[in-house]
């Protein structure tokens, strides 16, 4: 009788752990969808003038996971378009985008308000390259785009608290990258320099 209390205990001990270590991974854990929009330099030299910037779109489903109080790393899948933009042409460059953060910040209990700060890297898969022209004709130039390419990216914001589940947050950010072009006498090695502004809602489990 005395053995099967302790092995009673025993198991009960362990069920409580493990659900207490489910419930704050739970607590841990926030989804959301992200929309933003960047105006996108792509230029051969940072230094160009005759390239203009263009507002283009960006939509990531994303999961975020907190590690202590002030750090939490943030990852997702999503669509982001890219241009080229001069008056005598335009190229497009479509994406499937998945970005990887470390973001900063703590939304305290009896707060609705905090200020967030993330950095990490934007990577990028190529599903669709083209090159118009002033009278609209479109080539496809995928042959010579980069299949991958990254940025560098950082930005900061407030996150709000809507209700015990659901926040909001407001970014602005930056992000440098490069190669999206495969170096060729037509295109040679495009660099990109991007600033936006991004739209989080997330729900916390």
């Amino acid at each position: 009788m005395e053995r099967l209390k302790r092995i009673i205990l025993i198991v009960g001990l362990i069920t409580e752990g493990t659900w207490g270590l489910h419930l704050n991974a739970q607590e841990k854990l926030q989804l959301g969808i992200s929309t933003q929009i960047h105006n996108t330099r792509l230029m051969v030299d940072l230094s160009s003038t005759h390239v203009k910037g263009a507002y283009r779109p960006t939509n990531v489903l994303f999961a975020e996971y907190s590690f202590g109080k002030h750090l939490a790393i943030h990852t997702g899948l999503g669509y982001t378009m890219m241009t080229q933009n001069s008056d005598a042409f335009k190229n497009n460059f479509h994406y499937l985008a998945l970005p990887l953060y470390l973001k900063i910040g703590r939304l305290k209990d009896d707060k609705r308000l905090t200020f967030k700060s993330f950095i990490g890297m934007d990577m990028h898969y190529l599903l669709k390259a083209t090159h118009i022209t002033p009278n609209g004709n479109e080539t496809d130039i995928m042959e010579y785009s980069r299949k991958f390419h990254s940025d560098l990216v950082g930005g900061a914001g407030i996150k709000v608290r809507l209700s015990d589940r659901f926040f909001m947050e407001g970014l602005v950010s930056v992000s440098f990258g490069s190669n999206v072009a495969i170096d060729n006498a037509a295109l040679m090695d495009i660099n990109n320099l991007n600033t936006g502004y991004r739209l989080n809602l997330l729900y916390k489990f």
